[in-house]
């Protein structure tokens, strides 16, 4: 008997710096994830590609194409999930953002199935470990790590 697969969705990191310079590890917003998307599931608003869960079908093209290798799939079940990928020191990533991961380890701490680890300065998720307790989207200082249900964290 063949596995049964998991439904996939694209995610894409945060916004790529707010603090006016721009995230060398964000979004550039050339659109090329967009162009190659099918159900039209990726738009580029304010310079950040952002997906359309209900659109995206986790096919995978758009995570082929980012030149920044910051779109990610993760199980459509799966959804805490963290929306950082500066590998910065905390406070370089601090200087450029106000919603990057610091690296401070508190997720890690707070996580009670070990699946969440600072790994390259920023949070990473173990999704086979993963309970979606969202008990690290609670206790993450800098609201880095969200719940796309809206349950523990807003959007």
């Amino acid at each position: 008997m063949a596995a049964k697969r998991r439904k996939m969705k694209a995610v894409v990191c945060c916004a790529g710096g707010t603090k006016g310079a721009p995230c060398r590890y964000g979004c550039f917003g050339d659109g090329k994830c967009a162009e190659v998307c099918r159900l039209k599931a990726i738009t580029v608003e304010n310079g950040v590609a952002r997906v359309n869960e209900e659109k995206c079908v986790g096919c995978g093209l758009c995570v082929k194409t980012c030149p920044q290798k910051i779109i990610r799939l993760f199980p459509a079940e799966d959804t805490i999930r963290p929306l950082c990928s500066n590998a910065d020191p905390g406070k370089e990533a601090r200087a450029v953002c106000d919603n990057s991961c610091i690296g401070c380890g508190i997720c890690e701490k707070n996580c009670p199935a070990g699946a969440i680890h600072v790994t390259g300065n920023h949070a990473v998720i173990d999704t086979e470990k993963c309970l979606a307790c969202g008990m690290c989207a609670v206790k993450c200082p800098r609201g880095v790590i969200r719940d796309h249900d809206g349950i523990f964290t807003v959007n």
